[in-house]
């Protein structure tokens, strides 16, 4: 345990067992472990489960939805192509995670944002692999974990599923950002309009101005954050992100009506930035999806911002918001 944690600083804050992590500064840390334990303890009071799964929820009970199929989208931190890794250089945590549950029985898709300082238990990994403990900590972290790109794909895929209370995640797609001027002048750019002050890292995106994005531009958009001077937190740049996906949507949707091997087209271009088990025939069935109108709802969990006693930035879910989201995209109301 200990040569692992000496690998680098964030190993060495967050692989701590048996602490909690500390979640907001300034007095707050303690206020909020006493209130999430409150908040799990009137959780388990409040939410009953059989043995066919059936969920009683204040009073109404819900069943498992069926014929489901689950995605899991990440950006990771890595400027470049996906490479073998030989030594933990503190790269690869996740900027990005998006969950996608689609009803194959009518093909509605919903989502599901994930903060990437959600505090949640992550798998703690050796180099090689090997299990260390399971720690509180952001789920960021979770692909920053041994050298193995599976393996780094894999215990991040566990830890969105145990922050789901154990949900079924089928498929997945880690995709490097050094994809983003790639994909982003693929599509033609994304017409976006800005609202933050981008002066200390592009003079070109001046605040309040529509601009179609190119080349760095839209890296700096999306990624920017330590250089913003209105609003560096993690939940402004996750607007922007939002905001990014609108418009890339409608540029991709364009680019698909022109040729509808568009999709393929792009599969290919990530192939050399991505980690992920979707071949290019389900990949363009689902981007044809999306493009289709068949996205139904966006999701996002409550809860609470802060920083720990290192100045990392911290997300604590909200844990009824939490189990409301579940219930929403993996169950319904018993009938």
């Amino acid at each position: 345990m200990t040569r692992y944690r000496k690998k680098s600083e964030i190993k060495r804050i967050y692989a701590k067992i048996g602490i909690f992590i500390a979640i907001l500064a300034a007095g707050f840390a303690i206020i909020s472990c006493i209130l999430g334990m409150a908040d799990r303890q009137s959780l388990k009071n409040t939410v009953q489960k059989n043995e066919d799964n059936k969920i009683l929820y204040q009073g109404t009970a819900y069943v498992p939805r069926g014929n489901l199929e689950t995605y899991l989208f990440a950006g990771i931190d890595d400027p470049g192509k996906v490479e073998q890794i030989s030594e933990y250089d503190g790269s690869g945590q996740c900027d990005v995670l998006i969950l996608l549950v689609r009803d194959r029985s009518t093909d509605q898709c919903q989502m599901l944002t994930i903060d990437r300082n959600t505090i949640t238990p992550v798998q703690s990994l050796e180099d090689d692999g090997s299990y260390i403990s399971t720690d509180d900590m952001q789920i960021s972290l979770a692909h920053a974990m041994s050298l193995d790109h599976i393996t780094r794909a894999e215990n991040t895929v566990q830890a969105v599923s145990t922050l789901l209370s154990g949900a079924r995640i089928d498929y997945y797609a880690m995709v490097n950002m050094g994809a983003i001027q790639t994909v982003n002048d693929l599509v033609g750019g994304v017409t976006v309009t800005i609202q933050d002050d981008f002066t200390g890292v592009d003079d070109s995106l001046k605040k309040g101005e529509t601009v179609t994005l190119t080349g760095s531009q839209a890296e700096h958009f999306i990624r920017g954050r330590m250089t913003m001077k209105d609003d560096d937190t993690n939940q402004n740049r996750m607007a922007r992100q939002t905001q990014y996906e609108d418009g890339f949507k409608t540029a991709f949707q364009q680019k698909c009506k022109e040729d509808n091997t568009f999709p393929l087209q792009m599969y290919h271009v990530l192939e050399d930035y991505m980690t992920t088990n979707i071949n290019a025939k389900k990949f363009s069935r689902l981007s044809l999806l999306l493009t289709d109108g068949r996205e139904v709802g966006r999701l996002s969990i409550d809860g609470k911002y802060g920083v720990d006693d290192s100045d990392w930035q911290t997300f604590v879910p909200d844990e009824n918001s939490l189990e409301q989201v579940i219930l929403t995209l993996f169950y319904e109301k018993q009938k």
